[in-house]
């Protein structure tokens, strides 16, 4: 069949929202891609419980998709962009791949977008002789949730497609404890190294607060609507997790290169941009990562072994297997952010906990996020107000006590880079006692301390 126009794809089946690359895309796109069949999407959701009802319903609206030739092109070419072109795109955004043009079966074509996702990106891992055995599972981490509330609701909707789209195009993988997907690094910042040390300077023109850290262009949307609900403030997750509407500017990052030079304000492993200018020699210098690098994005899932022994020797399978079968890939390290990267946390917990042991092996960073994941995470629920959360652990206790005197907490990124795996995970690695100096010193200057201090 031939191709149809963009313009028409589009102005007839109306998707709600689309990334900007996607017109390139079809440009140059053969055709290829799938679209899910009855039988594979049963051999798919089989091992689900679901009444005659919910199956018949899924059925019935794959019918009605495959019986629409447009849609089912629209379809190929989305599982085409997800699984092939994923990551020449994925850094745009929220991604709504539904469509208004057809009425009441266009709210379930991401949905069934996904399983086809799960055929043809198994295509390629076949290429590349994975063993089926490491992606078996993958699209299940997120099907059994989606499927649980399917049979109750029969909702087809999926929320926060841009990271579950990682599992239903098998691009992301389980080693030992912890999950790994190819990303690039989209934050601000490079990185350099002189035989064992490393050190970052963020780009030129960021605007940074009193306690280093940045503060993003539209921060003035962040918490909106959140602060105040029929003239009474809403303490909430949100409230509490987000950066106060009048923080203010104490500097802006600047960076020059020479030929022989890079200068600018160093950022601390500790997780946060200093006011202190440094100077690298190019000649003494190398540099092993900046914005737009591909990196491993390491992910951490509920669960017990969160500690500095499992983290290495995940991240030890993960660099062993895409070296190994993607070579092609120019992999510069580990990416990641979380709310466990915090530094805040360490006034909160002893020097031997596995979340503070954990940050001293990486090399954290700013990246102007709230700390909104930190309520989510340690409560459970972003809606709980505060006097209800949970207070069975010493960091529940801590961080409730924290909250209650108005502080905040942040969402760092970190790196981490292959040279440092064949280390003493018991020692830190890019954070000296120097730093730790530092930002204690930076803790008092802003009136940080630690409960009960």
């Amino acid at each position: 069949m031939e191709k149809a126009k963009y313009s028409e794809l589009i102005n007839t089946l109306k998707p709600v929202k689309l990334p900007e690359a996607f017109p390139r895309f079809f440009e140059d796109w053969d055709g290829r891609g799938h679209m899910v069949t009855e039988e594979e999407m049963m051999i798919l959701l089989g091992r689900y419980d679901l009444s005659k009802e919910r199956v018949l319903d899924l059925k019935e609206n794959l019918k009605k998709l495959w019986e629409n030739d447009l849609i089912v092109e629209y379809i190929k070419f989305l599982t085409y962009c997800q699984c092939d072109r994923r990551y020449d795109y994925y850094v745009e955004g929220d991604r709504i791949f539904d469509l208004e043009g057809v009425g009441e079966i266009g709210d379930k074509v991401t949905f069934f977008m996904c399983l086809s996702c799960v055929f043809h990106a198994k295509k390629e891992l076949e290429r590349r002789n994975i063993p089926f055995e490491l992606y078996e599972d993958i699209p299940h981490r997120m099907l059994r949730v989606q499927m649980d509330k399917f049979a109750k609701t029969g909702r087809y909707d999926i929320f926060d497609l841009q990271w579950k789209s990682n599992f239903y195009s098998l691009a992301i993988y389980l080693f030992d404890r912890f999950l790994f997907v190819p990303c690039k690094m989209d934050d601000p910042y490079t990185f350099y190294r002189r035989g064992a040390e490393v050190v970052g300077i963020p780009d030129a023109g960021l605007s940074v607060d009193t306690e280093g850290q940045i503060i993003l262009q539209d921060e003035d949307e962040t918490g909106k609507g959140q602060y105040e609900e029929e003239g009474s403030v809403v303490k909430n997750g949100y409230y509490y997790g987000a950066f106060r509407k009048d923080r203010k500017e104490d500097f802006v990052t600047t960076k020059s290169e020479t030929e022989d030079e890079i200068t600018g304000y160093r950022l601390s492993p500790c997780g946060y941009i200093t006011k202190e200018v440094i100077t690298l020699k190019r000649s003494e210098w190398k540099q092993i990562a900046k914005k737009g690098s591909w990196m491993l994005g390491f992910h951490i899932p509920e669960g017990e072994g969160y500690e500095p022994k499992r983290v290495r020797s995940s991240m030890l399978l993960a660099w062993d297997f895409f070296k190994k079968y993607y070579p092609e890939v120019d992999f510069k390290g580990f990416w990641s952010s979380s709310w466990l990267y915090d530094g805040r946390l360490s006034l909160l917990l002893p020097e031997d906990s596995r979340i503070v042991r954990v940050q001293r092996q990486l090399y954290n960073y700013s990246g102007g996020w709230n700390g909104e994941m930190l309520y989510h995470e340690l409560y459970g629920d972003r809606e709980t107000p505060l006097s209800e959360v949970p207070q069975n652990s010493s960091l529940q206790r801590n961080v409730k006590k924290y909250f209650e005197e108005g502080k905040k907490f942040a969402e760092p990124g970190m790196v981490y880079f292959p040279e440092e795996l064949a280390k003493d995970y018991n020692d830190m690695i890019y954070i000296t006692e120097e730093d730790l100096e530092k930002q204690r010193q930076l803790f008092e200057r802003v009136g940080l301390k630690g409960v009960g201090e």
